[in-house]
């Protein structure tokens, strides 16, 4: 059964919360915001730029705010496509983002109508104007990945970085970044804040947050595992390392997410000192 949200408007999911979905061009095909009702309405994320999207999320807050009715600001929590190309066409004059995400933007000039974002920096605080609203870092995915958090109810609006049923695409541009190792350890982060629910951008909520985040560090846990054991029995590759852990792999769209992650695990490996990273011919590879 599929986990993956269907498009339709505003419904609360949480304390002062209400999620409404919108299309996505790129898989999953659709794409969650958030409205926070705390000392006024901010929408989180804005969806993409496509004219079906920021359409669907036009109508969405028409319905929830009033024909024409407007945010009072936007919280950005990533500057990924699918979830930041909607804000130009929305307008909003005030959008918190974490440093590392409005650095990427402001680098690329990039900032809606020239406007600098409000920051937030670090790893965990308070969220500018959002009585009982906090924030916490989520690592791996994207630079400054942003996690609201309401601590009195228990509700993480996990984004990207928890999803139910679907694996986090961990980032792999940078050979340097430890991507797996961050996203390991804001599933530690995670679970001492002991949350009720987790609600993600692109699938169902998670309900049983404890036991979820305790089978995700088991089952990154066993790809350590399993990655070790391949690079000691020869394989040098992330690809040869794949093709040893899971033989055939149906689809290329499947292909590629487990890639990405066994390149992340092996990273992981070389950074803790366990295997050795080598280039041969421009390739990346790793020996024991």
């Amino acid at each position: 059964m599929s986990t993956v949200l269907t498009t339709g408007g505003f419904v609360p999911v949480a304390e002062g919360c209400r999620r409404a979905v919108v299309p996505s061009p790129w898989p999953p095909r659709s794409v969650a915001v958030f409205l926070i009702q705390s000392g006024g309405s901010w929408l989180v994320d804005t969806g993409a730029a496509t004219l079906e999207s920021v359409e669907s999320l036009g109508a969405a807050l028409d319905e929830e705010l009033g024909p024409g009715g407007m945010p009072d600001g936007v919280i950005l929590t990533h500057s990924h496509l699918d979830h930041a190309g909607g804000l130009e066409a929305l307008g909003s004059e005030v959008v918190v983002a974490h440093r590392e995400t409005a650095d990427l933007y402001e680098a690329d000039e990039r900032t809606p109508h020239g406007q600098p974002f409000a920051t937030v920096e670090g790893d965990a605080g308070s969220l500018p104007d959002l009585p009982g609203w906090e924030w916490v870092l989520g690592e791996g995915h994207a630079p400054g990945h942003l996690m609201p958090w309401h601590s009195a109810s228990g509700t993480l609006l996990s984004i990207d970085q928890f999803l139910l049923g679907l694996k986090t695409p961990l980032r792999i541009a940078d050979p340097a970044e430890d991507s797996f190792g961050s996203y390991m350890a804001t599933l530690d982060r995670v679970a001492s804040l002991e949350p009720a629910v987790m609600l993600s951008s692109h699938t169902a909520s998670i309900a049983e947050p404890a036991a979820w985040l305790d089978r995700e560090r088991r089952r990154l846990n066993r790809q350590l595992d399993r990655a070790r054991l391949a690079v000691q029995d020869g394989a040098r590759t992330a690809e040869e390392v794949t093709d040893r852990t899971y033989g055939s792999i149906p689809g290329p769209s499947a292909r590629q997410l487990l890639l990405r992650e066994k390149l992340a695990v092996l990273r992981h490996l070389a950074s803790l000192g366990e295997i050795r990273r080598i280039w041969t011919d421009g390739q990346e590879g790793f020996e024991v």
